[in-house]
């Protein structure tokens, strides 16, 4: 039986994207290697939303030279949102691949490494996406939480974003097929679904505020969560649909990205930072305990020392649970590459470490402020588990606890996570 291995980069929706190519591997009768040396097929699913990103997995593929001179029939594949973004080029900048598999594209995975068996070379598929998405066929790695993807891509077109341009337009899968997947996952195992897509909240058939409504009525799962959420499309019937459904978590994650309203303009992210500003508010009027994370960039193009403060002073001000940080990183395609003032990496770095500093004394401030208090916690391994707002939890657990629902004291915060006692 050929062995397959799979590296994988990026975020939640890749790691089920990997899931999804695993088990169509697996029901094709290919086995699973815990090594690159050992497999077969080594494909490596890709992200190129940073920069550093995409530099991590051409320098893996690269370190795949050797290994493919030692095994000359070994299939070499990337995947994902770089083979999109460089399919015309892919092959000329790394010539010993055989495979080429973008977004949306996992369904035709088997028929095409069968291709090259046969003695193909250079195959290729990408393009838009083919509308099968063979989620019934996900190898999960057993954990107390799922991934299930809901839609795909994005049609808004930030300007400084690559995800439009890789994993195509905006595409809701049916709401019977989400619950099939849902009602499929062995309850023994999952307690927690985490629904995936680039902006869940514009989820389109029926919304998901009635998405959630009916798998909040299936039996076995405790949990539910959804990420990533567009400021501008998050509505109050949503807000509403968690605070009203006990199985949906009190968490949002909502992308700020900059708290200029000119900087936010220039992103092309159809809002403000009032408007930003009156949506925590009222997640907050209406779910006091809402756990509420988000994203920011330092050193977008142009922006000034006074436009990044008033980023700083808006997280200072929202006292936010958690804010994911980045420098500013140049996409090729994108309107931002050729945007003028283009701030040099000293410059974006210094910013980067002064918000990543507000950053941490906001979140320490946030979780000093739950210190004595009992929180649910849904426990993920002997080292802890998770609130319901996707706070970490660190206590010493037992294998019997592992996949259970708990009371914990919190008896010490940090910046990233909290202390308990059973």
């Amino acid at each position: 039986m050929p062995k397959y291995y799979i590296k994988t980069y990026g975020c939640q929706m890749n790691v089920n994207d990997s899931e999804v190519m695993a088990g169509l591997l697996d029901h094709a009768g290919y086995s699973q290697s815990d090594s690159p040396e050992t497999a077969d097929v080594i494909l490596i699913n890709t992200c190129c939303v940073r920069q550093k990103a995409e530099d991590k997995a051409f320098g893996y593929a690269l370190g795949l030279v050797a290994p493919k001179m030692r095994k000359p029939g070994r299939i070499i594949g990337i995947i994902g949102c770089i083979a999109e973004k460089e399919k015309d080029h892919i092959f000329k900048k790394l010539p010993f691949i055989d495979l080429v598999v973008g977004p949306g594209q996992e369904a035709h995975l088997v028929h095409l490494l069968e291709d090259i068996r046969q003695g193909g070379r250079n195959v290729i598929s990408t393009g838009e996406h083919c509308g099968d998405y063979p989620s019934y066929s996900a190898k999960r790695t057993p954990s107390t939480q799922a991934f299930v993807t809901i839609m795909f891509g994005c049609n808004n077109f930030c300007s400084f974003c690559v995800v439009p341009y890789v994993r195509g337009k905006e595409i809701s899968r049916p709401v019977k097929d989400i619950i099939e997947e849902v009602r499929g996952l062995d309850k023994k195992i999952f307690k927690e679904v985490v629904l995936l897509g680039q902006n869940v909240n514009s989820y389109g058939e029926k919304g998901l505020a009635n998405l959630l409504e009916e798998i909040s009525l299936i039996d076995g799962v405790e949990r539910f969560r959804f990420l990533t959420s567009h400021p501008r499309d998050m509505s109050e019937e949503i807000i509403d649909a968690v605070r009203d459904l006990p199985k949906v978590c009190e968490y949002f994650h909502l992308p700020l990205q900059s708290g200029d309203d000119e900087i936010l303009k220039k992103m092309n992210r159809g809002y403000t930072a009032d408007h930003f500003r009156k949506l925590v508010a009222v997640i907050r009027s209406k779910i006091p305990d809402a756990t509420i994370t988000s994203d920011a960039i330092a050193g977008f193009p142009g922006e000034t020392e006074g436009q990044f403060m008033n980023t700083l002073k808006l997280i200072e001000e929202l006292e936010l649970d958690l804010v994911n940080t980045f420098s500013y990183s140049s996409r090729p395609g994108t309107p931002a590459e050729k945007m003028p003032g283009q701030l040099p990496d000293e410059v974006r770095s210094e910013r980067l470490k002064r918000l990543m500093d507000v950053v941490e004394a906001s979140a320490l401030k946030r979780n000093r402020s739950l210190v004595g208090k009992e929180l649910e916690v849904l426990v993920f391994g002997k080292g802890g588990g998770r609130t319901r707002g996707n706070k970490v939890v660190n206590f010493k657990a037992t294998n019997e606890q592992i996949g259970k629902s708990m009371k914990v004291k919190i008896t010490g915060a940090s910046a990233w996570g909290l202390k308990a006692s059973l």
